[in-house]
């Protein structure tokens, strides 16, 4: 088995906020064998020479929408054809970006998992959710009031991805289906959205706590958990008594609430560079002015609620949020958000090691280490202390390595 050894780098290892220098990795098949300042002697491996540059875990977005074609979820009426190429292209970019692994939040399935797979495109690993569960009403039901059904004249939510159930017995078959078909975790939508809620009042908690345990338990049988959509108080509540593992959004709990989030071991994913991007591309899309102003007061109210998290020591995942692949040019800007109210190794942890535990893949992702996936990028800087150079990935990205296998490299090899 013929793999690489990576010569002379500074390496991010798990809870340094310093580079370790001088270091020689060695990757053999899919797994990082060893992780050493002492020579290695190997004449079955390819050497690369990193010269003093930065060896980093690859990064993860642990909040993605891969299978939309723009900022607005109503994607249904496109052609399928449509969606695999905008996710194929989403892909590749976040690869190409040094995200190497993604965890997708409603809309991509088994057809584009088995793409990655048998190397039809490239792109992450892909930790998808299938179709969200949302109420009749909910967060995720985009009809409007004169629209009952799809085109296919189903009753549908007009979107690729989510379904509409309502009661314990619809929400646990939705949910066994999605896992029948491959879901790593669970979608579900908690409380009303801040930019497409339903013509009716936007809800402050959706689906009963019955419901929603009977989501988790569902989970929980395959191993696995559940993710919610949810901004409001009432809602984190209803979804921590329930055993939501990881809380999305979250903007406007209170800070008892998030007490109750390091209680209950639950994970808190902010998501700020969808809500300033839509901000940005609000003449663009329609958004009324009382819309951008709710964004505004949402992306304020998120920062206070981070700074919560930090005092309470929850952990803190990295999710952009992002819909599209025009969107996803701004994947990497999360980064560059976080530096106003974080650390640049904090900021680093939560798109690594924090990450990979939310994924339930501690020690397989999100490290540099013996044992773990050799997913790995070579860096022009150190992002310990400058996050910015992750900002411009085709200047100081230089290698990308998923699994031992290398997607791009401009260093010498021999």
């Amino acid at each position: 088995m013929r793999g690489f050894l990576l010569q002379n780098a500074n390496v991010v290892l798990d809870g340094q906020d310093e580079l370790q220098p001088a270091c020689n990795i060695l990757v053999t098949g899919e797994r990082i064998e060893s992780v050493t300042r002492e020579p290695i002697k190997r004449s079955d491996v390819t050497l690369i020479d990193i010269a003093g540059k930065t060896v980093m875990p690859g990064l993860i977005d642990a909040h993605a929408h891969i299978t939309e074609l723009s900022l607005s979820p109503k994607n249904l009426a496109y052609p399928a054809a449509d969606l695999v190429v905008a996710a194929a292209n989403y892909l590749r970019n976040s690869l190409m970006a040094g995200f190497t692994t993604i965890r997708e939040a409603g809309g991509a399935d088994y057809s584009i998992a088995h793409l990655l797979q048998q190397g039809t495109i490239i792109g992450p690993r892909l930790f998808y959710s299938g179709k969200a569960l949302t109420q009749t009403g909910g967060g995720a039901d985009f009809r409007t009031p004169i629209e009952l059904t799809d085109p296919c004249g189903h009753v549908s939510p007009l979107s690729v991805m989510s379904v509409i159930v309502d009661g314990i017995d619809q929400v646990r078959a939705a949910a066994r289906e999605e896992l029948r078909k491959g879901a790593a975790q669970i979608k579900v939508f908690a409380s009303g959205g801040v930019v497409f809620p339903a013509e009716g009042h936007p809800t402050q908690y959706e689906f009963s706590e019955a419901e929603l345990a009977a989501i988790v338990e569902e989970a929980k049988a395959r191993g696995t958990y559940v993710m919610a959509h949810v901004y409001t108080d009432e809602g984190v509540l209803r979804c921590l008594r329930a055993g939501v593992r990881s809380i999305e959004h979250g903007n406007f709990m209170s800070e008892e609430t998030m007490v109750k989030l390091a209680e209950h071991g639950a994970f808190f994913d902010p998501t700020f560079i969808s809500l300033v991007q839509r901000v940005e591309t609000a003449e663009e899309m329609g958004l009324s002015g009382e819309i951008v102003n709710n964004l505004k007061r949402t992306i304020g109210k998120g920062k206070e609620v981070y700074s919560w998290a930090k005092r309470h020591q929850v952990p803190i995942a990295l999710g952009t949020d992002l819909w599209g692949p025009e969107a996803q040019k701004s994947q990497l800007r999360e980064f560059q958000l976080r530096r106003e109210f974080d650390s640049g190794p904090n900021i680093l942890r939560s798109a690594t090691l924090i990450n990979a535990e939310l994924l339930m893949q501690k020690g397989k992702l999100g490290t540099v280490s013996a044992g773990a996936y050799a997913d790995l990028l070579v860096v022009d800087g150190n992002p310990l202390t400058d996050l910015g150079i992750l900002a411009d990935p085709q200047q100081t990205l230089k290698l990308v390595m998923k699994g031992g296998v290398i997607y791009k490299n401009e260093l010498s090899v021999r």
